[in-house]
C-alpha cells in the first residue's frame, strides 16, 4: 500500500477490494452503494463528482434549505376592476399605486364628483378676470404699445372682482374643493375595496345631506392652519398633517367635525412624518400637472384676450383638476386606511367581512 494518503476526494477502497487487502472476520468484501457513495462520503459533503446530481431547483442533500423562500403574498383588496389594492401595512410606492389604480377604476365618478363641486367656481373665476389688462390680448398689446397706457390700475376692472377672483382661487378652490372632493370620494374607495361600485350620485348625495357639517369641518381645520400662517411657516405643517385625515374620517365614519378632526389627529399622531412627507408629495404632483396642462388653454387665452376668451381660462383651470383633485383625495383616504390597519387591524375586520359575504347564502 502507498504510504502517501490518496489524492483529496479519492477514497482507497477497503480490504477484499482490488488493490486492497482481505476482509477481516469473514465480512461481505466492500460494494458501492446505490448511489456511488463509498466509505467516509457522507451526502452533501464529498467532493464533486460522486453521486448524482440533484434536479434543478432543489437543495443540495445534507445542505438543507438553501435560504430561498416563496414570496410572501401580502392581503389584497378590491377585485378585477380594480386590480389588487393594498390592504396592509402601506409603504409610499403603495399608496401611489393605489391612488392610480382607484382614479383609474372610478374615473368617471372621480370626474363627475369634481366637476360638480369645481365647475361652478371656475366659471365665477375666470368671468371675473374677463377685464384683466382691460380685455385686450397679448397679442394686440405687442402690436399697438399704446393700448396699455388705457388699461386701468385696477388689475381686474374694480375692487369687487379682484377680492372675489382671490377668494375663490385662493381660498375655495385651493381648501375647500380638496376637502369637499375627500369627504366625497372616501365612500368610493371603501366600496371599491369591498368589490363594489357607488355611482357619483350616490357618492354626491351622501355630501349633500351633511353639507353643512363638511363645511363646519373644513372652516375648523383651516382655520388652525391660518394661525399657523400667522405664526411662521413651519408650524402650518403641523396641523396640516394632524387634520389631512378629518376629510376621510368625516366620509367614511360619518362623523361630526370635531370628532373627525380627533379622530384624524389621533391616527396621524403615532406616523406624524411620514403622513406629512407623503401629503407634501401629493402636493407638489398635483401642483406640477396643474401648472403644465393648464397652460395649454390658459396662454391662448391671455393671447386673444380674457375679454371674449374667458372660457379657455375656466377650462384651463378646471381640466387639470378633474385628475388632480382626486388624486389628492384618494392619497389622503389611504393615508387613513393604512393608519387604521398599523393601529387598530382594519385589514382584518375588512378580510373578515369579505369572508362573510362570501359565505352569505345567496337568497
Amino acid at each position: 500500500m502507498s504510504s502517501q494518503p490518496p489524492p483529496w476526494g479519492q477514497i482507497e477502497p477497503p480490504a477484499g477490494q482490488p488493490g486492497g487487502g482481505q476482509p477481516e472476520g469473514g465480512q461481505q468484501p466492500w460494494q458501492p452503494g446505490p448511489s456511488g457513495q463509498g466509505w467516509g462520503q457522507q451526502p452533501g459533503w464529498g467532493p464533486p463528482g460522486y453521486g448524482s446530481p440533484a434536479p434543478y431547483g432543489s437543495p443540495a442533500p445534507g445542505w438543507g434549505d438553501p435560504g430561498y423562500q416563496a414570496a410572501v403574498t401580502l392581503p389584497k383588496g378590491g377585485d378585477q376592476r380594480t386590480g389588487p389594492l393594498p390592504l396592509h401595512p402601506m409603504t409610499l410606492g403603495d399608496i401611489v399605486d393605489g391612488a392610480f389604480k382607484l382614479l383609474k377604476a372610478n374615473l368617471v365618478v372621480a370626474v363627475l364628483v369634481t366637476a360638480a363641486i369645481q365647475l361652478p367656481l371656475d366659471v365665477v373665476a375666470a368671468y371675473l378676470q374677463r377685464d384683466l389688462l382691460g380685455g385686450l390680448g397679448l397679442l394686440q398689446v405687442f402690436r399697438d404699445p399704446s393700448l396699455s397706457q388705457e388699461v386701468s390700475p385696477i388689475p381686474f376692472g374694480s375692487f369687487g372682482q379682484l377680492g372675489g377672483v382671490l377668494f375663490i382661487e385662493l381660498i375655495l378652490r385651493q381648501f375647500m374643493v380638496p376637502f369637499l372632493v375627500g369627504c366625497t370620494l372616501a365612500p368610493v374607495v371603501m366600496a371599491s375595496y369591498a368589490g363594489q361600485e357607488v355611482s357619483a350620485g350616490q357618492a354626491l348625495g351622501w355630501t349633500l345631506r351633511r353639507l353643512p357639517l363638511a363645511l363646519v369641518a373644513f372652516a375648523c381645520v383651516h382655520l388652525l392652519e391660518l394661525v399657523g400662517v400667522v405664526l411662521c411657516v413651519v408650524p402650518v405643517l403641523i396641523p396640516m398633517a394632524f387634520f389631512v385625515l378629518t376629510a376621510p374620517a368625516f366620509g367614511i365614519e360619518r362623523l361630526g367635525p370635531i370628532n373627525a378632526m380627533g379622530r384624524s389627529a389621533g391616527l396621524v399622531a403615532s406616523r406624524f412624518w411620514p403622513v406629512l412627507g407623503i401629503s407634501l408629495l401629493a402636493g407638489l404632483i398635483a401642483y406640477f400637472v396643474d401648472s403644465a396642462f393648464g397652460w395649454v388653454f390658459q396662454l391662448p387665452a391671455e393671447l386673444i384676450g380674457l375679454h371674449t376668451a374667458w372660457p379657455l381660462l375656466a377650462m384651463g383651470t378646471l381640466l387639470p383638476a378633474l385628475v388632480t383633485m382626486p388624486f389628492i383625495a384618494l392619497v389622503a383616504t389611504l393615508l387613513y386606511l393604512d393608519a387604521r390597519i398599523r393601529l387598530e387591524g382594519l385589514d382584518l375586520q375588512m378580510t373578515a367581512a369579505g369572508l362573510n359575504r362570501e359565505a352569505r347564502p345567496a337568497f
